[in-house]
């Protein structure tokens, strides 16, 4: 089963604080491991907004070969228009790993760099993943990166020992509890660890993990998603 976490509560999420070089990869594995799940995969969503032009804004186009070549993607350009937007992708699979370069006009005229990075041979690439999508969007000023670590475990687990996992992971970096949610399908909890610089305001308070556990029914073993500041796929 999947289920797109906090739902309408992510609207009203602000991004808070400076993404710091080597912050974020070394706290994250951390929580994973005290989990004792095995590793399946990750994923990355970067993105910076261009500072305004003084001149003529630069195409869509132009901008997103040269996202793509930065990121060394290669493949055809893909345009989606709206009422008020344009976007153009690219996207190409490359030894496993898939990257997605996106770049997006809104109708304001601001205008988003952004850069998604998938791998499913567990935690293989996840450093050098995350300091490539961070300095290639570095460029343009400070990215906002969203970092989801993807496990699995013996399961199907009760709501008392997702919860156990949960603050196992939580106890391994110092994080409290902000704010959770516990149904019979899954589990869910945000929190706040000093050992991550950068957090997310969610409904008042900051947020930089967040662990997810439902029963997987396709893999027929628990899924544990971890996410900083929050998780970024759905479970």
């Amino acid at each position: 089963m999947k289920t797109v976490l906090w739902g309408a509560s992510l609207a009203g999420i602000l991004w808070v604080g400076a993404w710091l070089r080597g912050s974020i990869v070394s706290p994250l594995l951390t929580a994973f491991h005290a989990t004792m799940a095995t590793p399946k995969g990750f994923s990355l969503n970067g993105w910076v907004e261009l500072s305004p032009s003084s001149g003529q804004a630069p195409s869509l186009q132009s901008l997103a070969t040269t996202l793509a070549q930065r990121m060394h993607v290669k493949g055809p350009m893909v345009s989606t228009n709206g009422p008020t937007y344009q976007k153009i992708a690219i996207g190409q699979t490359v030894a496993k790993f898939y990257t997605d370069v996106i770049v997006e006009r809104l109708q304001n005229g601001s205008t988003f760099l952004v850069v998604d990075r998938t791998g499913n041979q567990g935690f293989s690439g996840l450093r050098e993943s995350t300091q490539m999508v961070r300095a290639t969007l570095g460029r343009q000023g400070v990215p906002h990166m969203d970092v989801t670590l993807e496990g699995a475990m013996k399961g199907p687990l009760t709501t008392a020992k997702a919860e156990s996992v949960i603050n196992a992971s939580f106890s391994a970096i110092g994080a409290l509890r902000v704010n959770g949610i516990a149904t019979p399908q899954y589990v869910s909890v945000a929190g706040d660890s000093r050992l991550i610089p950068s957090a997310e305001n969610l409904q008042g308070h900051p947020v930089n993990i967040q662990v997810a556990l439902n029963y997987n029914t396709y893999w027929h073993q628990e899924q544990i998603d971890m996410g900083s500041p929050l998780i970024t796929v759905t479970y």
